[in-house]
């Protein structure tokens, strides 16, 4: 995959385009501040990223449309996205044809017919990516991914603030979820690991998840069976203490007899329960609700007689009273002369018999209410009588309910008691029938755990030896040892760039760590990484070494990976860091910046045209041969955005 063109479309419809030499290197150079480093935005958002990446400003006001024309062997795709108003779409547009096909001259009638899943699947399609599955690290909570062409975008830029930074080696690898993406990835684009290789690491994997499987639920299985002696033996005591086996019997001791003594337990029939229990449940309710009656009507009675007797407590202060006023009427007899039966004046004065001037009366009343006070206490004397004999009625009827009562709890109590025995009878035939149950699981259980461990134990020879098939396969063509062998060529080759770069340490042998991304020059007091060298002069140096000696590898044994190679401001370690136009800086290191180019074309020619590179940067060499790689030159008012361009609203304002 080359990139033939990329271009921008302005709300008018107009196309800016820069075309690109598909086998060979290519320089775009120019000022400071005139689209280049937008190019590499530009391309990796054609290529399906859903972030937008491209700067705030003149671009994103000017730009409607972003396009990139790809080559492959004898197809071309086409690829445009809206410039979108917030930062993400996946909206995109996507053409296929021959090497005839070239983006429109106008974006006019463009419309959107796929996303960013589309242009990742068409992509992958035609670099001939494999099927191959990433399994997650070791602990990692991540999920499996297929690799397709968005991991395989991440070996093609360099953007300025990734080329010379000693912290990160490799495009996006300092974002949290891309460094282990490109790790898990890299051995699969390096030809390290295989599909046949992942199948069987993923066969190998499952096929040891199983064996551990079956492993726990054999020694499950096994402890079980350990177990059922102990089971066994409390089942035929609890059978012993309920009857059901005799213990007499010398087959309980034997172990051999366990199962017999099982099936014993489990086919013994206990006496079925009686009419009897029925029968002595409604005595018993009989006798609580006899009883129930015999106290209610025993406390009428009680209420009775104490209402009589709170009566005759009334009556008697009542005659009480009554005797006392006739004692103090009956003094009247010593006041009259004569008996109270003779005649006498009522106006005579009864102690000295003289005539009273006024006759008094109150004699007469006085004689008259001790008559009926007499009348009063005789009657009440009868009333009295017929009282205590109705007290005496009811305590007689009283005492025959309690004896009653006493009988009825007598009987209740005998019938509890009976019922208790029924009750204990009961409870002992569902002990039985409990231990019938316990008894028939252990017999069934018993079967199970022993055809299982049979079949767990065939089941654990056929697995290890699957396993042991896997692993000889696996071991016949281990990806680690096919990585570290990979890693020793492109270290031989990270070495050789160096030195013609004259980098710090290229007289040592240079490595790629796969697995730390990074990359180091081992001398004889250790291992020095890439964050421990100086100057960004080696920064950028062994960046495009790696990258170089990368590509040259994924060429050399054919590769599904991008054949270009995007730089941006590979020489900046060169030039004051606000350089305006390094063409013009005199105080520049001219002679590493002609090393590194001289690098560039070498690598491109030594790989036939294969590896595409693409420079945006400041230099601009008088050399033929850069000139030569030069595809546009932007400075004297040149850029990527003509200035005459409107924006969204000055466009809509004109129409």
């Amino acid at each position: 995959m080359h990139i033939v063109s990329v271009g921008v479309y302005g709300h008018h419809g107009i196309l800016r385009k820069v075309d690109f030499n598909p086998i060979g290197l290519n320089i775009l150079t120019g000022k400071s501040k005139t689209g280049k480093s937008a190019l590499l935005d530009i391309v990796e958002f054609c290529l399906g990223r859903d972030t937008v990446t491209i700067p705030t400003g003149v671009i994103s006001d000017k730009a409607a449309w972003y396009t990139t024309l790809l080559q492959f062997e004898d197809k071309r795709v086409l690829i445009l996205r809206p410039n979108p108003e917030s930062a993400s779409t996946n909206r995109a547009v996507v053409m296929l044809g021959d090497h005839t096909l070239v983006a429109p001259a106008t974006s006019k009638g463009l419309e959107v017919n796929a996303d960013t899943d589309v242009v990742k699947d068409v992509l992958t399609e035609h670099l001939r990516i494999d099927r191959f599955t990433v399994e997650p690290e070791h602990g990692s909570l991540r999920i499996p991914f297929e690799v397709s062409s968005k991991q395989a975008i991440f070996f093609s830029f360099q953007n300025q603030n990734e080329i010379a930074n000693r912290a990160v080696l490799f495009h996006r690898q300092n974002e949290p979820d891309i460094r282990p993406t490109i790790r898990g990835v890299l051995p699969y684009f390096l030809g390290a690991s295989t599909p046949e290789q992942s199948a069987i690491q993923r066969q190998l994997l499952q096929a040891r998840r199983n064996l551990r499987r079956i492993l726990l639920e054999l020694r499950t299985t096994e402890a079980d069976l350990g177990q059922q002696a102990g089971r066994t033996f409390q089942i035929l005591r609890s059978a012993l203490a309920l009857g059901v086996l005799d213990s007499q019997d010398d087959s309980i001791t034997d172990p051999s007899q366990a199962r017999p003594l099982l099936e014993r337990i489990r086919g013994y029939q206990a006496a079925p329960d009686s009419d009897v229990t029925t029968e002595a449940g409604a005595r018993q309710a009989a006798l609580l609700d006899e009883g129930t009656a015999l106290r209610r009507r025993l406390q009428e009675l009680d209420d009775q007689i104490g209402l009589m007797r709170q009566l005759e407590a009334e009556h008697s202060d009542a005659t009480s009273e009554l005797a006392i006023q006739r004692d103090r009427l009956s003094a009247i007899s010593v006041l009259l002369p004569r008996r109270v039966s003779e005649d006498v004046a009522a106006s005579s004065c009864p102690l000295c018999e003289q005539e009273l001037p006024h006759p008094d009366e109150s004699v007469q009343s006085l004689q008259q209410l001790l008559l009926e006070l007499d009348e009063r206490l005789v009657a009440s004397r009868g009333s009295r009588a017929r009282r205590e004999s109705l007290v005496e009625s009811l305590t007689e009827s009283r005492d025959r309910l309690r004896e009653s009562l006493r009988e009825n709890v007598a009987d209740l109590n005998a019938t509890a008691a009976q019922n208790q025995d029924l009750a204990n009878g009961r409870a002992q035939r569902e002990q039985i029938a409990f231990l019938q149950g316990r008894a028939s699981q252990e017999l069934e259980r018993g079967v199970q755990v022993e055809g299982g461990v049979e079949e767990l134990r065939s089941a654990e020879r056929r697995i290890r030896g699957q396993v042991a098939r896997l692993e000889e396969l696996f071991e016949a063509d281990d990806p680690t040892e096919n990585m570290k062998r990979t890693m020793d060529g492109v270290g031989e080759l990270i070495t050789l760039y160096a030195r013609a770069l004259h980098l710090e340490g290229s007289e040592f042998p240079a490595r790629l760590d796969p697995v730390e991304l990074t990359v180091s020059y081992l001398r004889p007091g250790g291992r020095v990484p890439l964050s421990r060298m100086g100057s960004a002069e080696n920064w950028v140096g062994y960046h495009l070494a790696t990258h170089l000696a990368l590509h040259h590898w994924l060429v050399t044994h054919e590769r599904p990976t991008p054949r270009f190679l995007m730089l941006d401001q590979p020489t900046q370690a060169f030039f004051p860091e606000e350089v305006v136009d390094a063409a013009e800086d005199e105080d520049a290191d001219w002679a590493a910046v002609r090393r590194q180019f001289e690098l560039l074309r070498d690598v491109v020619e030594t790989l036939s045209g294969e590896l595409q590179i693409i420079v945006c940067d400041h230099a601009n060499l008088a050399d033929d041969w850069f000139q030569d790689a030069v595809v546009d030159n932007w400075r004297n008012g040149v850029a990527l955005i003509p200035n005459d361009w409107p924006t969204r609203d000055e466009y809509h304002a004109q129409t």
